[in-house]
């Protein structure tokens, strides 16, 4: 049976749509240029290729430099579906045949441009590949939406560019980096083979309160997309020779960054009405940190940091039990007088919680349970774990959603990708509700919490209805 019958016989056993929740546009490198020099004037594209030359933002590995290897080969190599990705007029024309009813298409090149390092250069190619993205899509709105890639370096280029985006090219999802790597202070010169992870929440540079009142007050949700194997985007491994040692777990580290410094910041109890999602990770890292934040603020949140202050070791007691059964002197148990200062005296906190603004590890539910969203390529086995609440912590069932990727070398032939997603279902690992909220609900309820308009003029406005009656009941 072909790829084509496969995806027509699932479809008519769905009674619900299907969104994809994170499909990408490979853009034309001549078109881009030509915007380049639209936005920014006589004299941007020159700039741009100049800033390539000086500080490129990728490379082919340097074990001198510490540069990392950066992907080759990344786009799909059948004509077809390469030419799909980048001409919308015929994405639209296959999302039948592809068994998609609305696909949310973020951006390739605008994933590194966030990090290029001179501001003027930054903010001109990622406005002009925003409007570009924007102006493609825009004549078939009905099945397909371009995501706006959102700089992040300070909060005000952050909120320029929201306010523009929203204002002039209509944009309905917008896009952060996982973070910005900044230079150490007091190493300026070693930037960027050392460098800070700035995640915008806990030990950020900057308040970046006003960006998320910018999304909060413009209806869109924060989506937030990292990108492996970057010169200037911190990752967890750098190898100068392999890609793929690289770029595995790499998405799932920056995600876990950025989330854990929004958590430790405060930023979901500030805003509980925003939502947060964060793509191409997975979920199963998500699974872990949830389980992590909830055993340290057990052990070490609000007054159970107090369990471990040294003045309540009865020395007395360790000392008599260390010479009746121990090969110890008295002299190895005598009180410490650094122990007994105990951490915190050097100014920090010693509820290392505080700015996070938990008042009680169940506050993690509904960050976790509502707010948080976690995007999942069509073949990731962690859908199941988010799903399966037993394996939670609280019994917590967290929200993955359908992310194809098309567009990327992860999906070497695109008409694969809505049976791949329905492959958990087939082993027994998920259920038909499941699947329903993994490539409808859960994609759906992101954008439709911050926007119940999201999808009116399309063939999924009348099920978003419907879901958007249901959370309000």
């Amino acid at each position: 049976m072909s790829h084509a019958d496969q995806v027509r016989k699932l479809r008519a056993r769905l009674d619900h749509p299907v969104v994809d929740g994170d499909g990408h546009i490979v853009e034309s490198l001549p078109l881009f240029f030509r915007y380049l020099a639209k936005v920014g004037g006589d004299g941007a594209a020159e700039r741009y290729v100049d800033e390539m030359r000086r500080r490129p933002i990728a490379s082919s590995g340097d074990r001198e430099r510490g540069d990392p290897r950066r992907a080759w080969w990344a786009t799909p190599t059948d004509a077809r579906d390469l030419a799909t990705v980048m001409l919308p007029r015929l994405l639209h024309e296959r999302l039948d045949e592809l068994g998609l009813d609305f696909v949310i298409l973020y951006p390739s090149l605008g994933l590194v441009l966030p990090t290029v390092q001179d501001e003027r250069v930054r903010r001109e190619s990622l406005r002009a590949l925003n409007t570009m993205n924007a102006e493609l899509t825009a004549p078939f709105a009905d099945r397909m939406t371009a995501v706006a890639m959102i700089p992040m370096h300070t909060p005000e280029e952050a909120i320029e560019e929201i306010e523009y985006v929203t204002e002039k090219l209509g944009t309905k999802v917008a896009v952060i980096p996982a973070g910005v790597g900044r230079p150490i202070p007091a190493l300026p010169e070693a930037y960027p083979y050392a460098n800070t992870f700035d995640c915008y929440g806990f030990d950020s540079a900057y308040d970046y309160s006003p960006v998320w009142e910018a999304f909060q007050a413009r209806g869109l949700a924060v989506t937030a997309h990292g990108a492996p194997a970057v010169r200037y985007m911190p990752s967890s491994r750098r190898s100068p020779q392999s890609y793929v040692y690289n770029h595995i777990m790499g998405h799932a580290y920056q995600q876990t960054e950025l989330c854990l410094s929004l958590v430790m910041g405060g930023v979901p109890k500030r805003f509980p009405d925003l939502s947060f999602a964060f793509l191409e990770g997975g979920a199963g890292w998500a699974c872990d940190l949830l389980h992590s934040l909830e055993e340290h603020y057990e052990k070490r949140g609000g007054e159970s940091i107090q369990t471990y202050d040294p003045s309540r070791l009865d020395r007395a007691l360790l000392t008599k039990l260390c010479e009746q059964y121990g090969e110890y002197g008295s002299d190895r148990v005598a009180p410490n007088p650094d122990r007994d200062v105990g951490w915190g005296s050097d100014g920090h906190a010693l509820d290392e919680f505080a700015s996070s603004l938990l008042e009680d590890e169940r506050d993690l539910e509904p960050i976790f349970g509502r707010r948080f969203y976690f995007g999942c390529e069509a073949d990731d086995s962690s859908v199941y774990r988010a799903f399966d609440g037993k394996g939670n912590a609280f019994g917590l069932r967290l929200s993955p959603f359908f992310s194809s990727d098309i567009g990327h070398w992860d999906v070497p032939d695109i008409s694969e990708v809505l049976i791949e997603s329905h492959q958990l279902v087939d082993q027994g690992l998920l259920t038909e509700a499941d699947y329903r909220d993994f490539v409808f609900s859960n994609p759906a309820r992101l954008h439709l919490d911050m926007n119940p308009r999201f999808f009116e003029g399309t063939p999924v406005e009348a099920a978003a209805k419907a879901l958007v009656k249901a959370m309000e009941a």
